[in-house]
């Protein structure tokens, strides 16, 4: 098969601009889909070498607590050791000194360059930009080529997709977490039941062992108690099979084990991999990773939870702090059966305290909800709010004033609004914000725009990369899909039908200048668009009626 011809052609200087930023748009459509991470940088590594014009681009995720970095998505047209799920130390090549530092490195010609790792046959350039988000490197993107110097002009737009890519991994974090803590909520609620429906602390203990097995896919749970001996613990639950079957009911000495090292210091052991730990006592062969942790109620030491996998998965770091959280509410219900298992009223208040627990569970739910809503999105229009008008704002500014182009602003107000809500009733005039901020989200084209509800009735829509003719045209656009409408508003001063005021305002950010100023021109035109006699778009530079159809 003939080698492809990776040399990108010459271009001018805004040929390559309006390539990039279609590159950039392309990949906000992909960041948005809802498809698994992989299957998103898969798609977006092959936009970016097709677009660089190279033989290489991989992106990598940074795991800084095992100081590695791991290839997630590649693109490649020459043989390469480099696969997905290839991992290497942080600071290691190229890639690793990225992920290390945090720091764009370009590598004009890798020869020079002492800490070049050779992992594709012929390379002479490399790049490599980091994703970072609050000063945390989350990933790196990587492009290599086999001719010297060939990203000289890549560098910006490399450093712009990785910041749309580090949102992205934040986005998923942030809901990976999420889901986490609701399966915790879940698995603590349902942890709870199991216990209240046993009767006395053994078959307490034997459920929740039971429980913990199946749920995290362990071979062996086991609950220790401490006695009345100081130096030993009693096996009072087991589930799976494990050196502990042939112990049943037996007492477990200080000194044996990893279980006896847990007792002695008090602290949880993750044994990643048994076999390596001089401690470990070998029952079932299959098992290869364990994790003991303490029991307390009230910080006094009451026993020990002892876990083992045949898959190391099982306890991934993920599960064990879910455990560790489980741990606690073990540790709830070993005192519960314990202090009351003779007590008539053992079960009121078991109930109520699962009562309680379910109270709790749902009114974080709701809290959750009500939270990630206000954070969002308006909550009678359903598009964005003020608060996030303002950090899109305080972004795209920023973004404009980093790469020079400029960005617009169209502020609008209903006219006469009172007199509809006074005339209509606020049902009416609740009904017409949301129909207005309909039209609005479906007048715009890109998914960049962002329309917001900026107080009362007054909007904004804001418009990136955009010239104050660009704007003009959006809200001569937006002012025709609000005469479509065709609400009738007898009480306005403008026209039989509710219409738009329009102030428009758009410049390319300058040093001396911050946010603040685009609002304050739009907001100026604005004004001049209500004391010019209302359903008018009025801009910073010039102005033009709008008289709704």
């Amino acid at each position: 098969m003939p080698q492809l011809d990776h040399r990108e052609p010459a271009r001018h200087p805004r040929e390559r601009e309006a390539r990039q930023l279609a590159l950039i748009h392309r990949i906000a459509r992909i960041v948005a889909e809802n498809l698994t991470i992989p299957a998103r940088l898969q798609l977006i590594v092959r936009l970016l070498q097709e677009h660089l014009h190279c033989e290489f681009v991989a992106c990598a995720s940074i795991d800084l607590r095992e100081g590695r970095f791991r290839c997630e998505a590649l693109a490649t047209d020459i043989p390469s050791v480099i696969h997905v799920g290839y991992a290497r130390d942080l600071g290691s090549g190229v890639v690793g000194e990225v992920a290390a530092s945090g720091q764009t490195l370009y590598v004009a010609d890798v020869r020079q360059h002492t800490n070049y790792v050779e992992t594709l046959p012929g390379v002479r350039s490399e790049l490599c930009v980091a994703m970072r988000h609050n000063g945390e490197v989350m990933g790196v993107i990587n492009a290599e080529a086999t001719r010297c110097d060939a990203f000289a002009e890549e560098i910006d737009l490399l450093e712009t997709i990785a910041d749309q890519l580090a949102g992205m991994f934040v986005a998923e974090r942030l809901y990976s977490e999420q889901r986490q803590r609701v399966e915790l909520l879940g698995m603590l609620s349902e942890l709870s039941r199991t216990a209240i429906d046993a009767e006395g602390l053994d078959e307490v203990l034997l459920r929740i062992a039971q429980f913990l097995c199946e749920r995290f896919a362990l071979e062996s749970v086991g609950v220790l108690l401490a006695g009345s001996s100081p130096d030993r613990l009693r096996l009072s639950a087991h589930a799976g099979t494990s050196v502990f079957d042939g112990r049943g009911g037996g007492d477990w000495p200080a000194t044996l084990g990893v279980v006896g090292r847990a007792f002695r210091t008090g602290q949880a052991q993750y044994v990643a991999d048994v076999i390596g730990d001089p401690d470990y006592v070998l029952g079932n062969p299959a098992v290869t990773t364990e994790y003991v942790l303490p029991i307390r109620v009230r910080g006094e030491f009451v026993g020990l939870l002892n876990l083992e996998a045949a898959d190391p998965a099982a306890l991934g770091e993920a599960n064990r702090q879910m455990l560790a959280a489980l741990a606690d509410q073990v540790a709830g219900a070993v005192h519960l059966a314990a202090t009351n298992e003779r007590l008539r009223e053992t079960n009121r208040l078991v109930e109520e305290k699962s009562a309680a627990l379910g109270q709790a569970n749902l009114r974080l739910r709701e809290a959750n909800r009500q939270l990630e809503h206000l954070s969002h999105c308006d909550g009678l229009t359903g598009i964005a709010n003020r608060r996030r008008f303002d950090a899109a704002l305080a972004a795209e500014w920023g973004r404009a004033q980093r790469h020079a182009y400029p960005i617009a602003l169209l502020l609008l107000d209903i006219d006469d609004f009172k007199g509809y809500n006074d005339g209509y009733g606020h049902l009416a005039g609740d009904d017409a914000l949301r129909q207005v901020a309909r039209a609005l989200s479906q007048a715009l084209g890109r998914a960049e725009d962002c329309a917001a509800r900026y107080g009362g009735e007054e909007f904004a829509v804001l418009l990136p990369q955009s010239t104050l003719a660009d704007a003009q045209q959006v809200a001569a656009h937006i002012a025709r899909a609000i005469a479509q409408l065709a609400l009738p508003h007898a009480y306005s001063r403008a026209a039989p039908h509710l219409t738009l005021s329009i102030g428009v305002a758009a410049l390319v950010p300058q040093p001396e200048l911050d946010a603040l100023t685009l609002v304050t021109r739009a907001d100026g035109a604005l004004y001049r668009a209500k004391a010019l006699g209302r359903n008018r778009i009025e801009t910073a530079a010039t102005s033009f009626v709008q008289v709704a159809e």
